[in-house]
């Protein structure tokens, strides 16, 4: 008698196509079976492109969260409960969970939230560094951090802090002075980066001990060009990848980056109790790496997903005035954009079209963040 495993590979394939782009739907169809799941492979591969998180405010303090897609252009609500009110705020990641930060009377509560399944995990209160009542807003904006298996780091800034899974409170990591504007855990490893220096600290997430830092490459900027640069770190399992580009500038203007290089280093050299080096590359090959305010991440480009190879995504923000508004006196607000740099000819593209450039959030907003899609999420236990 045949059963649901043997049916035909290409017809679970069509299946699969006729399952849309949620991605809960997909996780319970690659449940079944390990045909099925085999099966949905080229769906599930059209489906693996990063969703731009976008948190809008309004002056009734008020907030709703949406997520937008480059693939189709479209706009999709991002219901997140453990984040409500005016004085909450959302950072995404490259794994698919959610970090949630809301500000109330008793300090800054934590909780990690995988969006595509509603999972969730209360985290320690964040430290007072973070800020109180009077710098709250500030630390906040920023905030970066990352989860591996062995915890869950994060940054105000300056210097920070580790938890792993069922701790209750926060261990200091690194140099509490020294600044951070990304952090990436992989492979039992903690990478703390500096934008502005371009120095990588890497910290043994066991041990929470500095083992080595990763001095900035030799750039040979201009002088004028040295405060318009940008630097962000990629870390992948068996390399690390810096990208230096001048800052991408008004969303419609087209040429930019100026400058723009790539570098290579081995992560594997600690091991041998060296400090990786870095060495210049022409680009970063068949991938795409997505860039926000928090970090910066790979992700294949094939012909499933549509991505550009050879490219980084952008998403970046900017204050406007809302043209529109009927009451006599500007309202601003923050609107959002995705530059796409290509390395081969070191030009830019906007992305903000449709449903994208017709977003505007009143007040000061937050940043947008990528979020990665992901058919199933991993227990923080």
């Amino acid at each position: 008698m045949m059963g649901w495993s043997d049916l035909p590979a290409d017809l679970v394939a069509a299946v699969a196509d006729r399952l849309g782009t949620e991605l809960a739907d997909l996780a319970r169809f690659r449940s079944v079976c390990r045909p099925w799941r085999s099966g949905s492979a080229a769906h599930g591969a059209r489906l693996r492109v990063p969703l731009l998180l976008i948190p809008m405010m309004s002056y009734d303090t008020s907030t709703e969260r949406l997520v937008w897609s480059p693939a189709d252009d479209r706009l999709r609500e991002a219901p997140l409960p453990e984040a409500r009110g005016g004085h909450s705020f959302v950072f995404a990641s490259h794994h698919g969970w959610i970090l949630t930060v809301v500000a109330g009377d008793g300090g800054l509560k934590a909780t990690l939230v995988y969006h595509f399944t509603g999972v969730s995990e209360q985290l320690p209160r964040l430290p007072s560094s973070f800020g109180g009542d009077g710098g709250r807003r500030v630390a906040l904006d920023g905030l970066s951090w990352d989860w591996s298996p062995q915890g869950v780091v994060v940054s105000p800034g300056k210097g920070a802090f580790f938890c792993r899974p069922g701790d209750g409170s926060w261990r200091s990591v690194g140099c509490p002075s020294a600044a951070v504007t990304s952090v990436t855990a992989c492979d039992g490893a903690l990478y703390l980066f500096d934008r502005k220096t371009c120095n990588a600290t890497i910290v043994d997430a066991g041990t929470l001990a500095v083992t080595a830092v990763i001095e900035a490459p030799a750039l040979e900027l201009p002088r004028w060009e040295r405060e318009e640069i940008e630097a962000n770190l990629v870390v992948c399992p068996d390399e690390l990848i810096l990208l230096v580009r001048s800052k991408l500038h008004h969303p419609w203007c087209t040429g930019w980056p100026r400058f723009c290089k790539a570098f290579r280093a081995d992560p594997r050299a600690v091991t041998g109790g060296r400090s990786p080096s870095w060495s210049e590359v022409a680009g970063i090959g068949d991938r795409a790496v997505f860039v926000d305010d928090l970090r910066a991440f790979c992700v294949e480009a094939n012909d499933h997903n549509g991505l550009r190879r050879n490219c980084e995504y952008v998403a970046s923000s900017y204050r406007a005035i809302d043209d529109d508004y009927d009451y006599g006196f500007d309202r601003y607000g923050r609107m959002y954009s995705v530059g796409v740099l290509d390395f081969a000819n070191h030009t830019t593209e906007s992305l903000s079209y449709g449903s994208l450039v017709k977003l505007w959030s009143p007040g000061d907003g937050q940043c947008s963040s990528w979020l990665m899609p992901s058919y199933s999420y991993c227990n923080l236990h």
